[in-house]
């Protein structure tokens, strides 16, 4: 069984909130418009902010948070994706989790058709070594090798991918081997929430892709890439300059105004400067 998830904890803000939900709606909405079988899963803290149109219109399944997410973890605003998992942990099935900020340009179905050898499949984070954009910033080896050296030394057994989380496959019931492991990401976040351990990651917005990671390795998980071709990471990528044809466009807050600018469909995602603050750029690393 393949299925597709979201997780939002909704934020003190609304005018956040308010721009998730337009988020939610382009990147569901465009789902529907290839793929009407599926399964679509989206978890909340609060399932009664999410209007019932998502469940009505696009068929979707809104349930609240799984048990055992602490809200005063580091990366609270996004780290509930794991634990949500835990949902799926009597299912056999292939789990493709994704950020609101994604939009669909073909059916779904071909990424779990095309991507099913490998355990985990994604894109890796801005600047490190399988990442075609440009930019990694002086030092980047060096940089490189500290994280790779870290994840060794917290009990990583394998070499991994450093994945964005953003868009992730899950296959192989690999996500029950993490849920079996929620204790020691829980566990690895307290550590690096209390200092005990030094992080290579200069972004503390990545924090838990990090910990991720580490989970990853210490799992001996197998993993393969995305093709540049089927899932884009930022607005707009060189191989899509000429011909825009991805399965999936993962946009990313950096690259959301150029999205907006460019097609008028997405023009309610334009935002001022000044409202995105440090979020202009959240996933510059090394």
């Amino acid at each position: 069984m393949n299925v597709i998830c979201y997780s939002y904890l909704k934020n003190k803000h609304d005018h956040i909130n308010d721009h998730e939900l337009k988020r939610l709606d382009h990147s569901i909405r465009s789902l529907r418009e290839f793929n009407n079988e599926i399964s679509v899963y989206l978890f909340c803290n609060d399932p009664d902010f999410i209007p019932p149109y998502f469940r009505l219109t696009y068929n979707v399944r809104v349930l609240p948070f799984e048990d055992g997410f602490d809200f005063s973890m580091l990366s609270a605003w996004s780290i509930h994706r794991w634990y949500n998992l835990k949902y799926f942990k009597d299912q056999s099935c292939n789990i493709l989790y994704l950020d609101s900020d994604t939009v669909f340009y073909d059916d779904v179905q071909y990424i779990f058709d095309t991507y099913s050898r490998y355990d985990v499949y994604g894109r890796e984070e801005f600047g490190f070594r399988h990442d075609p954009n440009t930019g990694g910033g002086k030092g980047i080896r060096e940089a490189l090798s500290k994280v790779d050296k870290a994840i060794y030394a917290l009990g990583g057994k394998e070499e991994i991918y450093k994945y964005c989380c953003g868009v992730m496959l899950l296959n192989n019931d690999i996500h029950i081997k993490i849920v079996d492991k929620l204790d020691e990401l829980t566990e690895l976040m307290n550590i690096f929430k209390n200092g005990a351990q030094l992080m290579p990651i200069p972004n503390s917005r990545i924090v838990d892709q990090y910990a991720v990671w580490i989970l990853l390795s210490r799992l001996s998980s197998t993993g393969g890439m995305f093709g540049i071709q089927d899932v884009t990471m930022g607005y707009v990528e060189q191989k899509h300059q000429e011909f825009f044809n991805p399965v999936i466009l993962h946009y990313t807050t950096k690259g959301e105004q150029k999205l907006a600018a460019a097609d008028d469909r997405f023009s309610n995602l334009k935002r001022d400067v000044d409202e995105l603050g440090e979020e202009i750029d959240p996933y510059h690393v090394l």
